[in-house]
């Protein structure tokens, strides 16, 4: 288990020992050529890193076919929304606090044993174009483990160019190189294109975009400041023809904190909500719950009061290496009961948030 960044001596040790915990031998590492040096000449079962400072590093190794897979931990304190949203735009799999051993441990104990086998690209050719690199890297990172082959545009005359390609399952495309997406989906259309395209853009800029699209089919606007495991979710609502234009599913990507446990139980986890829905909520954690009933507090849609529901779960997705994923590791629950105030504002904010979605 690789440990990178500089940690007090006492935070290192809880480190350490979460990691022997799990039946994993810890490496500390304070730079990230130390870090890229280690990785080449070992197999690592993970990754833990602060959630500062580490950004490089993950988007450096991440960018190896090799370590593609490679499951990364990110710790903070004390763990937020933002926590959860900087950690995911850099390609970190869940985040936890750095004072607490026993998140840690479950976590570790939830990683594969053994290597990830190198993704496969059974889905098709994707096309990124988006100018940040960061951002870039990690949607690329994300849709090569669903299984795309993914090319890139860093350029709006080669997103322009590479976007008619009637060879494209997918193009994934930022408003700072695609500024006039129903032309450039046009032209597509023009030269054989059956692409699904998804134009990433600013929440504030949503509605407009969608607007614009007019009667295009197999085309969306999505938030671009989202984790890039929102484009994935987008992209398998279009391929499975479940999103046109402006119709949205019931089921709908929003995140935000949420704190879980199974019922009775005395501790919460963290995780982060990945969609939902008027009934369910999907939680990204690698901290999978083993009871089938769950207790939930999180904010809804729209709204700043946290609510308590009670959730059903409805399946599990551990970490794993499947090219056919179409979500995060996480699970799936039904909302099943709470106070009549707080499923009153859960349902309140959902549909809020389809009504913001246009």
């Amino acid at each position: 288990m690789l440990i990178f960044g500089r940690y007090r001596e006492e935070d290192l040790g809880r480190l350490c020992h979460a990691s022997e915990q799990a039946a994993c031998v810890p490496r500390h590492v304070e730079s990230v050529e130390e870090a890229l040096a280690w990785l080449e000449d070992n197999e690592a079962r993970g990754l833990l890193c602060p959630l500062d400072d580490s950004e490089q590093l993950v988007v450096q190794t991440r960018s190896l076919a090799r370590f593609s897979r490679l499951p990364v931990l990110a710790l903070a304190e004390p763990v937020g929304d933002l926590s959860f949203v900087s950690a995911f735009s850099w390609g970190a799999d869940d985040v936890l606090p750095l004072s607490l051993e026993r998140p840690l441990v479950t976590r570790l104990r939830a990683l594969p044993k053994q290597a990830p086998p190198l993704p496969q690209d059974g889905r098709g050719a994707a096309l990124v174009a988006e100018a940040d690199r960061t951002r870039r890297a990690a949607v690329a990172r994300v849709l090569r483990n669903a299984g795309f082959s993914v090319r890139f545009a860093v350029s709006p005359e080669d997103a322009e160019t590479f976007a008619r390609d009637p060879s494209l399952s997918l193009v994934v495309a930022g408003t700072e190189l695609v500024q006039k997406p129903s032309l450039t989906v046009r032209a597509a259309r023009g030269e054989g294109s059956e692409a699904r395209f998804i134009l990433c853009c600013p929440p504030r800029a949503l509605k407009q975009e969608r607007a614009q699209l007019g009667d295009l089919v197999g085309v969306t606007a999505t938030d671009g400041f989202a984790s890039p495991e929102n484009v994935l979710f987008v992209a398998n609502e279009l391929l499975m023809g479940a999103r046109i234009n402006g119709r949205t599913s019931p089921r709908v990507a929003y995140g935000t904190l949420v704190a879980f446990r199974g019922a009775g139980r005395e501790l919460d986890e963290r995780g982060f909500t990945y969609n939902v829905s008027a009934n369910g909520i999907y939680v990204r954690t690698l901290a999978l719950p083993e009871d089938d009933e769950v207790w939930l507090e999180l904010c809804p849609p729209a709204l700043d009061r946290r609510v308590r529901l009670v959730g059903r779960v409805a399946w599990r997705r551990p970490f794993g290496y499947s090219d056919t994923a179409t979500v995060p590791p996480g699970f799936g629950v039904q909302i099943v009961d709470g106070a009549q105030r707080d499923l009153g504002l859960w349902l309140e904010g959902y549909e809020q948030l389809l009504a913001a979605m246009g």
